[in-house]
């Protein structure tokens, strides 16, 4: 329960309220005053700052999957105000060298101090608070003095700032700051709300000393992160972007007014995130958010009538019954009727089972089961005695793919689960359902037996233990709706009726080893893998048209392609290309991939494997076609950039394709697995050591020196 000060508060900073926007805007211009960009000492990642009350106003911000987040924000509370930024590293000696950071820092500490501001101002920093007591002597015009305690505020002059990091405080510590605001006092605070709940494992809501302080007056933080917005950080417009206070994107969500998709996306995230971190006691604005989503609950995105940026009620209702789900994952969930768009629902009357798996401990990574858990329906996972010791996760789900932050959603955003195997027994349903894994880390050895259902068959071929006999008669029947057919390479895992028409994956499952196979032989590693790689489906991406990583991800309508054998060996339209690309992201070598180069020799995977598997030499690919040429010849034309040369890969992917044609693929082979021996006092130190070094050993296996190639095409070694 808040103290009768703390409930005053928040009387006091309701009563708050910017007249108008004019208003509003004269505290922003203020502080803002002359201010081009911000940025936060190097190597430091800001969280969020929520300005969510009628009282309050964003400041600075910067970007989170394109979608504008507040990094710095201010609040008239009552007599008092203040400025809150979402790292401390804002206030460092570095950072107050970089834009006009200092000077926003020195704009916000005289707004602060209101009418009383004089020259010097006198500022008390926390003494706890090292950044600040580094950074802040270096701003001109301030007289500092260092604050034992919260509880010594009451004895600062008139006209004080207060500068604080406020962490784990004690509500002793808490309420002297809320007197000292109250009375007319300006506190400039910071905080890293991700960075405290990742440290701590404490609550945001009710534990977090940032929320507690500064909630009532309508500031919170969360534990979100955000990105720069461009190489000077965080640029400072002058023009507040609409919906970027929460109370305004209430007005919008509940009015149901038309704005445009930015506008609508920073509302759904806006309120979304303020509703994760508010306090139980602050009714009304809970009240405001529930009945928000109060909607149709038969309303589901799908690939056909997916949601959009303006249904911010649909996707706000959908979002909060996954932070639900997600907070409190070990009990039995009702299936979600968006379960139907992905990963599907088995036939209604599919068998269920309960099986004994035997998971091999030297092999690390996802262990499929051939088990697909249905959306709501509890299983139970067993373990022999101890094995909850070995740090064994259980997976529902094939995808990893998150796409909360997207503007538009084809299905629920969150479906996948991961969780740690903490019991001889756990027993959990998801509202989603999908493939059941174990997962095993790193450094495990020898063999236990698990016991897992009642769960929905899926078909599931393993290369070497099923026979094709036994996948036409039986295996490929199984109802549920995705299916895997695996060997010791990889892991294909597909909407099941792609294969259930598929006589034998035998040939299949040879040529994806194949390719894994020549993958490792170009970049230098054995065949022999700890695990296999996967690829997994999905009817929507949170990244690209297909992204690399375990699993690579790609699109499920594409999944008749990777389980055709026919398609991939007589490729002559490249269908193909986007499946070997991604794999090759996975055996990239960053020692020879130098800046600019990272989406092209990624294609030195894909050209060899279209030759090696599909007869494909590089010209009878995309890189015969004119435009390639003719944008090589416009670039050489123009003066060969080394700049355009890396933003081009085609173009950048043309020199490697010379480099091929001259001195064939043996030279690439043998110079990668020159680059897997370097001790690590060898290996390139940086860019330029990268591209001098790929000149220098390729040149060893191609018997002449490539300088002059480099040199032809400006790349500089």
């Amino acid at each position: 329960m808040y103290k009768p000060l703390t409930l005053m508060l928040m009387c006091l900073a309701a009563s708050t309220v910017f007249a108008d926007d004019a208003e509003l805007k004269r505290h922003f211009d203020q502080i803002t005053a002359g201010v081009d960009s911000i940025n936060s000492s190097p190597g430091t990642e800001p969280g969020t700052i929520l300005p969510a009350g009628e009282n309050t106003f964003p400041i600075a911000w910067g970007k989170q999957h394109q979608i504008l987040i507040p990094v710095v924000c201010g609040a008239v509370c009552g007599k008092g105000r203040a400025v809150a930024f979402s790292h401390s590293g804002f206030l460092s000696p570095e950072a107050l060298k970089i834009g006009e950071t200092a000077r926003l820092v020195k704009q916000s500490l005289v707004w602060l101090s209101g009418s009383a501001a004089t020259e010097p101002l006198p500022v008390a920093i926390d003494r706890k608070f090292s950044a600040a007591l580094k950074g802040l002597p270096g701003i001109e015009g301030l007289k500092i003095t260092k604050l034992d305690s919260p509880r010594d505020l009451n004895k600062l002059p008139a006209g004080t700032v207060y500068v604080t990091y406020p962490d784990d405080w004690s509500p002793a510590e808490i309420e002297p700051v809320r007197e000292f605001i109250a009375n007319g006092g300006g506190v400039l605070a910071t905080c890293v709300g991700w960075g405290w709940a990742q440290v701590t494992r404490k609550s945001l809501i009710t534990e977090n000393s940032f929320n507690r302080l500064f909630g009532p007056f309508g500031l919170y933080t969360n534990d979100d992160s955000s990105d720069r917005i461009n190489a000077k950080g965080y640029p400072i417009s002058g023009v507040i972007p609409p919906a970027m206070r929460i109370c305004d994107a209430l007005r919008i969500a509940e009015s149901g007014e038309k704005v445009d998709t930015a506008a609508a996306n920073r509302a759904f995230w806006g309120i979304g995130a303020l509703q994760r971190v508010l306090p139980p006691e602050e009714r009304e604005m809970r009240e405001r958010i529930e009945n928000l989503c109060k909607i149709d609950p038969s309303a589901i995105p799908s690939p056909k009538s997916p949601f959009t940026g303006q249904m911010i009620r649909e996707r706000l209702a959908l979002s909060m019954f996954q932070d639900r789900w997600l907070r409190d994952p070990y009990r039995v969930w009702p299936a979600h009727p968006a379960a139907t768009t992905y990963p599907g629902l088995p036939p209604e009357g599919a068998p269920r089972v309960t099986r004994n798996l035997t998971v091999d401990m030297k092999v690390p990574r996802w262990h499929s089961t051939g088990l697909f858990a249905v959306a709501g329906e509890p299983i139970t996972v067993t373990l022999p005695e101890g094995a909850e010791k070995l740090g064994l996760n259980l997976r529902i789900g094939t995808t990893t793919c998150r796409v909360t932050a997207h503007p538009r959603w084809v299905r629920a955003p969150v479906v996948d689960l991961e969780l740690p195997l903490k019991s001889v027994s756990t027993t959990l349903s998801s509202p989603f359902g999908g493939l059941v894994y174990i997962v095993v880390p790193n450094g495990r050895d020898g063999e236990i037996k698990v016991k897992i259902g009642p769960a929905c068959p899926a078909p599931w071929f393993k290369l070497g233990r099923d026979t094709p006999q036994s996948w036409r008669d039986k295996i490929r029947q199984y109802p549920a709706p995705m299916a895997e057919i695996e060997c010791e390479q990889v892991v294909l895992a597909v909407p099941a009726n792609e294969i259930r028409g598929l006589d034998d994956p035998t040939p299949l499952l040879k040529v994806w080893k194949e390719v894994l196979d020549l993958d490792a032989k170009l970049t230098g590693i054995s065949p022999n893998r700890a695990s296999p790689e996967r690829y997994s489906g999905d009817v929507q991406l949170c990244a690209g048209y297909m992204h690399a990583g375990y699993p690579i991800m790609y699109p499920n309508d594409t999944a008749i392609i990777l389980v055709n054998v026919d398609t991939i060996r007589n490729s002559k339209a490249e269908q193909v290309w986007g499946f070997f690309h991604e794999m090759g992201h996975n055996h990239q070598n960053s020692d020879w991939t130098f800046d600019g180069t990272g989406e092209v020799t990624v294609n030195l995977f894909t050209l060899y494997c279209m030759e090696k598997v599909c007869g494909l030499k590089p010209r009878q690919t995309r890189m015969g076609s004119q435009g390639i040429q003719k944008s090589v010849k416009k670039w050489m034309d123009e003066g060969r950039s080394f700049e355009k040369w890396k933003s081009d890969p085609f173009m950048a992917l043309e020199l490697y394709v010379r480099l091929i044609e001259k001195y064939g693929w043996e030279t690439f082979e043998k110079t990668f697995a020159e680059y897997r021996t370097l001790p690590n006092s060898e290996r390139p130190k940086n860019d330029l050591e990268k591209r001098s070094q790929f000149v220098k050993r390729f040149s060893k296996y191609a018997g002449e020196d490539i300088g002059p190639l480099f040199k032809e095409w400006n790349i500089p070694y």
